[in-house]
């Protein structure tokens, strides 16, 4: 029987659309499926807890919208030649619309059988086209998923589902199962929405208290700590005059978007070990417990310089 695990970014449509049209794909040639979510900056921990759980029986392995950032690229390609080893039989495919580098193309290129970076499609897209080209349900994903990840939000569905997944109002796996049967909305998911706007407008006004604003080099930066997904405030950042916009989460993660569309966020990311797109993209501070201990209990996040050095560095 064929059997499909699906690696895929579990914090934004994009990725869960995309894990939605990979279950569409193993319904389609009768296979089973089964779903992990990961972030680009612990991509690896999620590799090497797949590849220890992995069964001998998986035939396909299919990573969707998730980047490789650069520091990892060696523990990413050891676990992949293990997987490799392990099972010669198995196929994986990756499919990502993020920013590598050439070095990272040539590494995971030679082990994997099939690697597609395009970083003009989102990742369900880039999905869609390969495994299910002629398959309405997976276009509308991936179309909805686009309309999400490149910001353009014309599609009251992509909104609605991006704010119920930001805010972690749903369980994931079963909304990957609902989209693919091609069910975009329902009451369920409308309840949630209603629920996430309460929550959003409340975590709104706590995170704007911690905002501090940096002049660097002529530009105008925003720094915001609180768990609050970043895209929201900084739509509403972005409309104050603000060129970057950097949120640091009490886990130390670092999410940055931009107000100003002349910057390129990717060499911001890379400083603080992360990357994505020029318009958003994410990083840590790699903190340890202590760090984690007083930013949850105390508002105290420290290493916040380091995120104004990057920036200060890149807006030359």
């Amino acid at each position: 029987m064929v059997k499909i695990v699906n690696l895929t970014h579990g914090k934004d449509l994009d990725g869960i659309a995309s894990a939605a049209i990979v279950l569409r794909y193993a319904n389609r040639i009768n296979g089973s499926f089964e779903v992990f979510f990961s972030e680009p900056q612990t991509l690896h921990d999620t590799f090497a807890k797949l590849f220890h759980n992995l069964s001998i029986d998986v035939t396909e392995i299919i990573i969707s919208d998730l980047g490789l950032n650069k520091h990892i690229v060696d523990q990413v390609a050891k676990i992949l030649k293990d997987i490799k080893k392990a099972n010669r039989n198995v196929k994986i495919r990756w499919f990502d619309h993020h920013i590598w580098n050439i070095e990272a193309k040539n590494k995971i290129g030679k082990i994997i059988d099939e690697l597609v970076i395009n970083e003009r499609f989102c990742g369900a897209e880039l999905v869609q086209r390969s495994l299910l080209p002629n398959d309405a349900i997976a276009a509308k994903l991936a179309l909805i998923a686009r309309d999400a990840d490149f910001w353009i939000f014309s599609n009251e569905i992509s909104k609605k589902l991006s704010k119920v997944i930001s805010y972690r109002e749903v369980p994931l796996k079963s909304l990957v199962e609902t989209l693919s049967k091609g069910i975009f909305w329902n009451d369920d998911l409308e309840r949630r929405f209603v629920e996430v706007l309460l929550k959003e407008k409340r975590m709104i006004a706590k995170c704007l208290e911690t905002l501090e604003t940096h002049v660097i080099r002529g530009f105008k930066v925003a720094l915001v700590k609180g768990k609050i997904p970043a895209g929201e405030i900084a739509e509403l950042l972005a409309k104050k005059g603000y060129d970057v916009i950097a949120v640091i989460s009490p886990e130390g993660k670092v999410s940055l978007r931009r107000g100003n569309s002349k910057i390129n966020l990717v060499p911001i990311a890379e400083k603080l070990n992360g990357g994505g797109h020029p318009f958003a993209a994410g990083g840590t501070l790699n903190y340890s417990w202590f760090d984690r201990f007083l930013a949850k209990n105390f508002g105290v996040y420290r290493k916040k310089e380091i995120v104004l050095k990057a920036i200060s560095e890149v807006l030359l």
